[in-house]
């Protein structure tokens, strides 16, 4: 098997359904979509893909309950050609200090201060080492930087603070109304009136009198035996809207300065690129709690890298992520269970108590971090979320001394 590039570019508006009630009921007539599809989204569109190509029987497929393509990992959002991520939940981004200055840019970092006698703090694990992140400021955040640029990015997990962020909002929403149409009549289904809310991958911008066209897509890379090309046409999110992959030359490969600020660093980040599934809900399951030697901390080591021993610092991790889905077998027709992630953006500070955390960069760079059969007990198929590409991990540096500011 080898590793293969693709790009996924939308052919009509998408829909990518979040968790929230969508039924003939008040509250609950608008099916909202999320901005990215989750991996699970992606890899099943590329599996279904391949599988075409392959002519796979997909009766056998779906008796043994296997996959017809085992591993993927995405998806990675673009902008025309660059590589745009969710924001770091570790940036606060304020406004500027008048309308045309760029925005003011903090960041959060553990809080080294020892509490005096009679304080005391509510964080999870907080007995076990864990310490607040205090923002410096109270401050209303500025509105429309839900996306990095790969270039702002990149500076930030260096630990520098980028000279000018660009303002990157989600791709638009389109809202449509539809009336439900009784089956017997033929006519307007009398209270079934509900709205469906799109995104539009494709925008047209007007600046000085010139029209541009932004365009968003979607890279993922798959692990196939599949030795032709990897292109066409298929159906992607609800109501089966049409995208197209085409082969890509380009993934983000860790650059070479951030290497070398990982090459024995001891204070390193992980910074989330797809939403992550842990056992343990924002904890990683491969992070333990250890009370030896009378103190208590929490440590562990990514998944597939045994050779580097972290401790649990610090987490900034936005509100949970829902993610399910329906399933076609007849086996076992229906909703997918509901799961619970960790957003894409979570950051999460480490100190390396053993090894070179250079092998971050090189063998755990935008590699899944989720749980896989080693937590969750379920050797038949608990490699599952990592396969289709859950928790691709970012990593950074970060400074001890930066924490605590006011």
């Amino acid at each position: 098997m080898s590793w293969r590039t693709v790009r996924i570019r939308a052919l009509d508006s998408l829909l990518f359904r979040d968790g929230r009630p969508f039924a003939a009921e008040p509250g609950a007539l608008t099916a909202r979509s999320l901005p990215i599809p989750s991996p699970n989204t992606v890899a099943g569109f590329l599996r279904t893909l391949i599988g075409e190509r392959k002519s796979v029987d997909w009766d056998y497929i779906a008796r043994e309950r296997i996959y017809s393509e085992p591993v993927v990992r995405g998806p990675l959002p673009m902008l025309n050609e660059e590589f745009v991520l969710p924001a770091p939940a570790d940036a606060l981004v304020l406004p500027g200090e008048s309308e045309q200055a760029p925005p003011r840019v903090l960041r959060l970092a553990p809080d080294a201060d020892t509490l005096r006698e009679g304080e005391g703090c509510d964080i999870p694990e907080y007995h076990y080492g864990m310490r607040p992140l205090i923002a410096p400021t109270s401050e209303k955040l500025a509105s429309g930087y839900a996306f990095w640029r790969w270039a702002d990015l990149e500076p930030w997990l260096l630990g520098e603070t980028p000279a000018h962020l660009t303002r990157i909002a989600p791709p638009d929403t389109e809202s449509r109304a539809h009336v439900g149409i009784d089956s017997i009549t033929g006519t307007a289904d009398e209270g079934m009136l509900y709205t469906v809310e799109y995104r539009a991958y494709e925008r047209l911008e007007e600046h000085d009198g010139q029209l541009t066209l932004n365009e968003w897509s979607l890279v993922a890379r798959v692990k196939t035996e599949w030795d032709g090309e990897i292109a066409g046409v298929g159906t992607l999110g609800g109501e089966r809207r049409l995208a197209y992959v085409e082969p890509y030359p380009r993934w983000l490969e860790c650059p070479h300065r951030l290497k070398e600020a990982l090459r024995r660093a001891r204070y390193v980040r992980m910074m989330l690129a797809t939403p992550a599934v842990f056992e343990c809900g924002w904890k990683p399951g491969w992070i333990r709690k250890v009370n030896g030697d009378g103190t208590p901390r929490l440590i562990g080591s990514p998944p597939d890298l045994k050779d580097i021993t972290l401790r649990l610092v610090a987490a900034a991790v936005p509100r949970r992520q829902a993610v399910s889905g329906w399933s076609l077998r007849t086996t076992c027709f229906g909703p997918r269970p509901l799961n619970w992630c960790a957003p894409a953006g979570s950051v999460y500070f480490f100190e390396a108590v053993e090894g070179d955390p250079v092998l971050l960069a090189e063998r755990c760079w935008l590699e899944p971090v989720s749980d896989g059969k080693e937590q969750n007990g379920r050797p038949e198929n608990g490699d599952r979320a990592r396969d289709a590409g859950f928790g691709l991990a970012l990593w950074g540096v970060w400074n001890p001394a930066h924490g605590g500011e006011r």
